[in-house]
């Protein structure tokens, strides 16, 4: 039974897992830049831009990166990010102030990443889901596309959290910093 019990739980973490790389909507894999290559570029407009085509990443000069780090066109990173080794931030992904992304994590494209956030490593975030304030997600953590991670949220190490899945702010959070506080 322990057997068939672990069978069924390797094949359902296996289903619900988060493909490695989404692909564009032309089936083409998004352009990845290593960040050490992307600072070197001119600035912009406040904008790194790509001196060989239209690509433009946002990085807060106070952010900080490890070795391997794999950025796509529209990033924007915020003030005190830190971003660990082979991390790769897919396009249009956006990093909040003092947000820390574990290594080896991958975040595809479209991904909005508030403020104080922590992505431990090895952590895959779907496309198009939103991490708000002050929320944690585990080290081998699966989060789907279209997924909204309440602030102060806590998602444990190995969990999976389906697409389109919602999960509530922290009660333990003051109401002043709540997302859904009425002011």
């Amino acid at each position: 039974m322990e057997r068939l019990v672990a069978v069924l739980g390797l094949a359902l973490l296996s289903a619900c897992s988060t493909a490695k790389y989404e692909v564009n909507p032309d089936r083409s894999k998004p352009v990845l830049y290593r960040a050490t290559d992307v600072v070197k570029w001119p600035v912009v407009d406040g904008a790194h831009q790509s001196p060989s085509d239209n690509a433009r990443i946002y990085i807060d000069p106070s952010a900080k990166f490890d070795k391997g780090v794999q950025l796509g066109d529209g990033v924007k990173i915020a003030s005190e990010a830190f971003i660990d080794e082979d991390v790769m931030l897919f396009p249009n992904v956006t990093v909040g102030e003092g947000t820390e992304i574990g290594g080896d994590a991958i975040v595809q494209g479209d991904v909005k990443i508030g403020k104080k956030v922590l992505i431990r490593g090895d952590a895959v975030i779907g496309a198009g889901s939103v991490i708000e304030d002050g929320a944690t997600v585990g080290k081998r953590a699966r989060v789907g596309k279209r997924v909204t991670l309440g602030a102060g949220s806590t998602i444990g190490p190995g969990s999976v959290i389906g697409d389109g899945a919602a999960v509530a702010p922290s009660k333990l959070l003051p109401p002043s910093s709540r997302v859904d506080a009425v002011k």
